[in-house]
C-alpha cells in the first residue's frame, strides 16, 4: 500500500473524516494507488462526515466494477441503510438489501450475509431473510468466538424466531463488548432498527441499552479561614458517599467534569471506583489550573488531581494561560454541560446533571454557577447534593493554615469570544457584495462587543461575546445567501476560545477557526466541539451532528467537529 493511501486509512481510522475527504479527492486519480481502496475510504469519509448522498455517488461505480468485493459491498449497503434511516424511504431499504444479498451469494461473507438477512426482513421479504439467516448459522456457529460473530448469531436466531438461542448469543456478545460503548452502541442501533419490524426480546434491548451520561458541577473545598462555610473539609467523606449513591441511582456510566479540588475530584474518583468512564475538561493550562483551583487546598489535592489527569482523557478549552480571565471558567461550565449532551445525542437520550451546590449560597448569589445551571435544558434530570445539610457548626474545625495565593499575570485584550469564519470563495461577486454589506450592517447594529478581525476578498473572521448573538448573525447571513437554492455557496467555521484582539495573525485559536472553515464541506456550518457543546444547550435552536476530528498542520491542537443545522 502506498504512503498516501496509508495516510488516508490512518485519517479515517482516527475519525479525521473531513481531512480524509480532502486527501482522497487529491489522490484518487493517482495511477500508483489502489483505486478500489481509495474509493472505499473516500466513501466512508463522506458518509461518516454527514454526506451519505455524496458517498453513494462516489462508491456506486466502484461497486459496479467489483460487486464480489465484500468490503465495497458492505460499505455501499451501509450507505443505503443510512439513507433509509435518514429519509424513511423504502427504496433505500430495497437497494441496501439487494446490495448485501448479491455480495453474500458471491462471497458467503457473514457480515454482508447478516445484513442481507435483516434488510430482507425490513424490506418485506421475511422468508428470504430467514433462509439467509439459517445459512449464516450453519456457516459460523461451530467456529464463532468473536464479539461480532456472537452478535451475528444472536441476530440470525432472532430472524429465524428462535428466541432462546438468540438471547443466549446476545448475552455472550454483551460480555465480550464490556465497556466498549462504541461496540455496544453499534449493536444497539441495529437492534433499534430491527425492533421496528421484529419483536426484539426486552432483555436483549436492556443489556444493550446505551450508557447513561452525567455532567457534573460542584463547589471547591473551602479555603482555610473561609468566613462562611460552604464545603468544609470535615464533610468530604459524606459528599463522596452521596455522589456515589447518586451515580448508582442514576445508573450513570459516563461522566463529564473538571478537576478542581473538592467536588470535581470526588466525582471523578467516585465515577472511576464505580467502573464508569471519566472525561475531564480543562479551562486553560495545567499549571495555572493547579495554581487557581488546587494549591490553596494542600498538596494532597494536587496529588489526586495528577493521578486523575494522567489516567483519563483531557479536553482543553485552551492551553494558554489563565491571565485573570474568569470568563474561561464560565465557558468551562457550558462546555461540560454541552459535552455530556452531545455524547447523549449519539445514544438518542437525554443526559443527567449532578451537582454539589449549597442551596443557601445559590440563593444569595447572582451570576457564575447559578446562571450556568439555569442553562441546563433538562431541569427534570438534575440532582443536587446540598452540603448545607451535611454538617453542623460543632463539626467544623478551625484551620490555622492560610491559603497559598499565586500572583496572576493579567493578559489584556484577550476576551473569550465566539468566533466565525465565513468563506465566500465560491460566491458570485454581486452576491458577495450583498453579503459583505449585510455583515457590516449587522455589526453596526450589534450592541455587545463585536469585532471583524479580518476581511479579505474571500472570507470574514468575526467574533462576539455571546453565542446566541453570533448565531443570530450567522442565521441572517445563511438565510440571505442563495435563498432559493437547496445548497449554499458558502461554508462557515465556528470556534469558542480566548482570542488576542491585537494579534490574531498568530493566534492558535484563530488558526483553528480557519482550519475548521477550510475543511467544512461546501454549503455547511461546522463547529469545534467547544462551540458545539455550547450550542447543545439550545436543543430547540440547533441540530448538531458529529463529523470527525480536525487537527492543525503543526499537530499542536485538535478538535472534534460537528455540523451545525439551524432549526426554524
Amino acid at each position: 500500500m502506498t504512503e498516501p493511501l496509508l495516510h488516508l486509512e490512518s485519517l479515517v481510522n482516527h475519525g479525521r473524516y473531513l481531512e480524509a475527504r480532502e486527501l482522497a479527492l487529491r489522490i484518487k486519480d493517482d495511477p500508483l494507488i489502489d483505486h478500489v481502496r481509495a474509493d472505499q475510504l473516500l466513501a466512508l469519509s463522506l458518509s461518516k462526515s454527514g454526506s451519505p448522498e455524496q458517498a453513494l455517488a462516489q462508491l456506486d461505480l466502484a461497486y459496479r466494477r467489483n460487486p464480489e468485493d465484500a468490503e465495497t459491498a458492505g460499505i455501499l449497503g451501509g450507505i443505503y441503510k443510512a439513507l433509509f434511516k435518514k429519509h424513511q424511504d423504502s427504496k433505500y431499504a430495497i437497494l441496501s438489501r439487494d446490495t448485501y444479498v448479491k455480495n453474500f451469494s458471491i462471497s458467503q461473507n457473514y457480515y454482508t450475509g447478516i445484513n442481507a438477512a435483516t434488510m430482507s426482513a425490513i424490506a418485506g421479504r421475511a422468508v428470504q431473510g430467514r433462509e439467509i439467516a439459517t445459512t449464516i448459522i450453519s456457516l459460523i456457529e461451530d467456529k464463532a468466538t468473536t464479539l461480532w460473530e456472537m452478535a451475528t448469531l444472536g441476530e440470525a436466531y432472532l430472524l429465524t424466531k428462535n428466541r432462546d438461542r438468540s438471547v443466549e448469543y446476545y448475552i455472550k456478545a454483551r460480555k465480550l463488548a464490556g465497556n466498549d460503548w462504541g461496540k455496544v452502541l453499534s449493536i444497539h442501533n441495529q437492534l433499534w432498527l430491527l425492533n421496528h419490524y421484529i419483536a426484539v426480546p426486552k432483555e436483549v434491548m436492556r443489556i444493550f441499552a446505551p450508557p447513561n451520561v452525567v455532567a457534573f458541577a460542584g463547589h471547591m473545598i473551602d479555603a482555610p479561614n473561609r468566613a462562611t462555610p460552604r464545603f468544609p473539609a470535615a464533610i468530604e467523606g459524606k459528599i463522596k458517599d452521596s455522589i456515589k449513591s447518586a451515580i448508582r441511582t442514576l445508573n450513570a456510566s459516563i461522566g463529564y467534569c473538571s478537576l478542581a479540588c473538592g467536588a470535581d475530584i470526588l466525582f471523578a474518583e467516585a465515577m472511576a471506583e464505580e467502573g464508569g468512564e471519566v472525561h475531564i475538561l480543562m479551562p486553560f493550562s495545567k499549571t495555572d489550573f493547579i495554581n487557581t483551583s488546587l494549591s490553596f487546598a494542600g498538596d494532597e489535592w494536587v496529588t489526586r488531581f495528577d493521578a486523575l489527569h494522567s489516567k483519563y482523557p483531557n479536553t482543553y478549552i485552551t492551553h494558554d494561560h489563565y491571565g485573570g480571565n474568569d470568563d474561561l471558567f464560565s465557558l468551562l461550565g457550558k462546555v461540560i454541560f454541552g459535552a455530556a449532551i452531545l455524547r447523549s445525542l449519539t445514544y438518542y437520550q437525554e443526559p443527567y446533571l449532578l451537582t454539589v451546590l449549597s442551596e443557601y449560597d445559590m440563593k444569595r448569589r447572582e451570576g457564575g454557577t447559578r446562571d450556568t445551571i439555569q442553562l441546563w435544558p433538562f431541569p427534570q434530570r438534575h440532582t443536587n447534593i446540598n452540603p448545607d445539610v451535611l454538617y453542623s457548626t460543632s463539626e467544623l474545625i478551625k484551620s490555622e493554615a492560610s491559603a497559598t495565593r499565586h500572583e496572576q499575570t493579567i493578559i489584556p485584550n484577550r476576551p473569550v469570544l465566539y468566533t466565525a469564519c465565513i468563506e465566500l470563495v465560491d460566491v458570485l461577486p454581486m452576491e458577495r457584495e450583498r453579503i459583505e454589506k449585510l455583515i457590516k450592517s449587522l455589526a453596526g447594529e450589534e450592541q455587545l462587543a463585536f469585532k471583524i478581525f479580518e476581511e479579505t476578498e474571500d472570507s470574514y473572521v468575526l467574533g462576539l461575546e455571546t453565542e446566541i448573538g453570533l448565531m443570530d448573525i450567522i442565521r441572517s447571513v445563511w438565510n440571505s445567501t442563495a435563498p432559493f437554492k437547496p445548497e449554499k455557496p458558502i461554508r462557515i467555521g465556528l470556534h469558542a476560545a480566548p482570542v488576542y484582539i491585537n494579534s490574531t495573525a498568530d493566534d492558535t485559536n484563530i488558526k483553528m477557526l480557519r482550519a475548521i472553515s477550510q475543511y467544512a464541506p461546501q454549503g455547511s456550518i461546522c463547529s469545534s466541539i467547544g462551540f458545539a457543546a455550547v450550542l447543545a444547550l439550545y436543543p430547540k435552536k440547533f441540530q448538531l451532528d458529529y463529523v470527525g476530528v480536525i487537527q492543525l498542520p503543526d499537530e499542536s491542537e485538535s478538535s472534534g467537529l460537528f455540523q451545525v443545522g439551524l432549526k426554524p
